[in-house]
This record gives C-alpha cells, structure tokens and sequence, in this order.
C-alpha cells in the first residue's frame, strides 16, 4: 500500500473511483452523479492539475482520493481545503485513510499552512468521527447545504490548526 500525489496521467482511474463514490456515498459529495458522468478524462486531467491532489494505491490499483487546495494570497494564504475524500470499503479500518490524510496534512505544514478545513456531509458520521480523531474540530455548520433526492443534509466545517492562532484571531 502507498500513497503518492495524483497527476493527469492518473485520470481514467481517478475518474472511475470518482464515479464510484458518487454512487455509493450520493449524501456524501456535493456533486451530481450524473453530471459527473458527462466530464470526460480530460475534465477529469484538468481537475487533477488544479492544487496537490494525493491517491491510495494498493496492489497498484487507485483505492482511495484526497483532493488538497491551497489558498492564494496574503489574507487567507494561510488555509489549505481538503475534498473529495473517498477510500474503497473494503479497504477502510487499513490505515489507508490516515496515511491519505497525513500526507495532505503534512504537505500543509511544509509549506507554511495554518489550518487545514474540509466539509464533511452530516450524512457521513463515520467521516466525521474519523476527522474527529485525526485532530480535526467541528467549527460550523450549514444547514441544508445539500438537497439529495430531495431530503436535505447539512455540511459541517471542520478544521485542524497546525500552528498556534497569532495575530488578532478573529477579525483581528
């Protein structure tokens, strides 16, 4: 088993697991499976090129997917978003996810991030305890964030700090 950042030559695979995610987890992701299914491996390339996005592979097979973006600028240069997270199920309870998340999270710390945040669907307790326990904390909630067939969830905002608040902190 292995970790390693995604590239565009890893979009049909990527696509694939995407697609499957989707399916199995439709309460879980922002996204419509049906319009994903209309991108192409080039859309799906071309998402891969956007920020560091990091893969599980075992037996050399894509299992699992963590989509990490940094954000631009002096204000909010300092936060990093992590999206997308899926694993195969037969591959959770490895340590698969952790290692998935570590390397996002350590990548956010080599390069000067100070808080990592992700959303994470209120249809997914397992999601949410398994950020919980990697040092994450529920800062927010949005209320009816996603309408899925037509029974609403909401999103809550998580973030893990990687250094000590400076600063003003809020609206400092």
């Amino acid at each position: 088993m292995s970790i390693r950042r995604l590239g565009p030559q890893d979009a049909e695979a990527f696509r694939a697991l995407r697609l499957e995610a989707l399916e199995e987890a439709p309460d879980a992701f922002g996204e419509d499976l049906e319009q994903a299914r209309q991108k192409t491996d080039l859309d799906y390339a071309n998402r891969l090129e956007m920020g560091d996005n990091f893969g599980a592979f075992a037996g050399g097979e894509l299992v699992g997917i963590l989509l990490y973006v940094r954000e631009e600028g002096p204000k909010i240069g300092h936060r990093a978003f992590v999206m997308s997270v899926y694993l195969q199920p037969a591959h959770r309870g490895s340590g698969l996810a952790s290692a998935l998340l570590g390397a996002a999270v350590a990548l956010a710390a080599e390069t000067g991030v100070g808080q990592v945040e992700l959303y994470v669907s209120s249809a997914a307790p397992r999601a949410r305890a398994f950020y919980l326990r990697e040092g994450f904390a529920e800062v927010g909630r949005s209320p009816r964030a996603l309408c899925v067939n037509g029974c609403y969830h909401d999103e809550l905002h998580m973030l893990r700090l990687l250094d000590p608040l400076e600063g003003g902190g809020a609206g400092g």
